[in-house]
């Protein structure tokens, strides 16, 4: 007789279904059973604070996510009206989700068939922090946008692809919440925590009635980027499909909305924003949707000033000025180096490149920052003005990714070879070796 799995119950998520218990009727969907057969908890009864400590007291014979059921949860009709309150607060989504479909985006959503198990998990990820719902709807809505666009044919890959979108967060749920406060500065080690979500919920989505192998994929994926400087396991080429490239792209401009940053101006720059992230057809299909959106205006006055804006171009072109003059030493390195520092130092190499061949594009690398801002403002051109200062941000933030993921790939490396990149980064700061602690970005 095959001996039946078990399956030990995750603080953090029964800290989170108990927390959902408050505002919610949580009862078990079926008899809650201990691995040896003890009944734990009988179908129907609440899954509350006094049930806790016996969940954790066991291993499950199945796990908790099948055995539970929030009642009145986040349904596909509260979905749809979350959906149409983002369309009408947000152009870039308009923009996306454009189409000449008699079911809109929307409507869509509201039709897609969610299993008990599945709502139920969905409600309590919703639960867990302000802005979730909002958050995951934006992502499923992006998804099944670009699922149209780019898989025209493929109605049933769609609905897989927007409740992808739905729950690709959910790994969250069994994180100790202290790493998952926004703003939170962690520690390589500690960000190492973060880096797992994408993993559990695969394990979780995988097996769990409503999701399934599909599902569970594409959530897999949603941090990966083609150039393979995504994580958790940092795929890269065909390894990262178009399936995982549609929520991961869904979810950086969920992040551009939520900015609240010339998002519809950062999705027309995709190419140059994001170069070598995710395939030529996919921005494409994000550009041109932009690009077919009305302008939103731009003033001067609502643009960064200019007292601000450059000394942050000045400090992102020290940076890329003291990468070329490294550059001798990073191909010595990666010449003399063992396969796992070679992987690390060529794929920074790779994405450094990159983003500083879209610092030159602006022209900021061959003139006088500050002058050339000023000729912008004094001829009232605030939308090149703000076109740039946009794309400089974004820079920023991915030669700050690029250090933070440098630093967490080479915790895995031997003492020599971190030592190595250390020695890196510390000459693209142009200064001493540091051990400052990284800021997860932005869900």
């Amino acid at each position: 007789m095959t001996a039946q799995p078990t399956e030990a119950v995750n603080p953090h998520f029964l800290n989170h279904v108990v927390a959902t218990g408050r505002s919610h009727q949580v009862s078990a969907s079926e008899d809650i059973l201990a691995s040896n057969g003890m009944k734990l908890i009988a179908k129907g009864a609440r899954i509350d604070d006094s049930v806790r400590e016996r969940l954790l007291a066991h291993k499950l014979r199945k796990p908790l996510e099948d055995c539970m059921q929030v009642d009145a949860g986040s349904t596909s009709l509260q979905i749809e009206a979350v959906a149409l309150l983002l369309m009408q607060k947000h152009p870039l989504l308009r923009a996306l989700c454009a189409s000449e479909r008699a079911r809109g985006v929307p409507a869509s959503l509201a039709a897609l068939k969610l299993s008990v198990p599945l709502e139920s998990l969905f409600t309590v990820y919703t639960q867990c922090h302000d802005g979730r719902m909002e958050h995951t709807v934006g992502v499923a809505m992006i998804a099944l946008a670009l699922a149209r666009r780019l898989l025209p044919s493929q109605i049933d890959q769609h609905q897989r692809l927007a409740i992808a979108g739905l729950v690709h967060d959910v790994g969250e749920l069994y994180i100790d919440p202290a790493f998952m406060q926004k703003g939170t500065r962690l520690e390589t080690s500690k960000w190492r925590h973060i880096v797992t979500h994408p993993l559990v919920g695969h394990d979780v989505l995988q097996r769990l009635a409503g999701a399934g192998e599909v599902v569970a994929n594409a959530v897999l994926l949603h941090h990966e980027r083609l150039d393979g400087f995504g994580y958790p396991r940092n795929v890269s080429g065909d390894e990262f499909t178009l399936d995982g490239q549609i929520i991961a792209a869904a979810e950086w401009l969920m992040a551009l909305v939520e900015s609240g940053s010339s998002p519809l101006a950062r999705a027309r720059m995709a190419h140059r924003l994001v170069p070598g992230e995710f395939s030529p057809a996919l921005l494409d299909a994000v550009s041109s949707a932009a690009r077919a959106a009305p302008d939103e205006p731009v003033e001067l006055s609502s643009a960064e000033p200019l007292a601000e804006a450059v000394p942050r171009i000045v400090r992102l072109a020290g940076t890329l000025g003291r990468f070329a003059q490294a550059r001798p030493w990073i191909d010595e390195r990666i010449a003399e180096a063992a396969p796992a520092l070679r992987s690390v130092l060529e794929s920074g190499l790779q994405r450094t490149l990159r983003i500083q061949a879209s610092f030159a594009s602006t022209g900021l690398d061959a003139h006088n920052a500050e002058q050339l801002l000023r000729d912008m403002a004094a001829l009232q051109a605030p939308s090149v003005y703000a076109e740039i200062t946009t794309l400089v941000g974004e820079l920023e933030w991915r030669m700050r990714e690029l250090e933070r993921n440098q630093r967490l790939r080479a915790s895995l490396l031997a003492p020599p070879d971190k030592a190595v990149v250390a020695d890196l980064i510390a000459r693209l700061r142009g200064n001493a070796a540091s051990t400052e602690p990284v800021t997860p970005p932005a869900a």
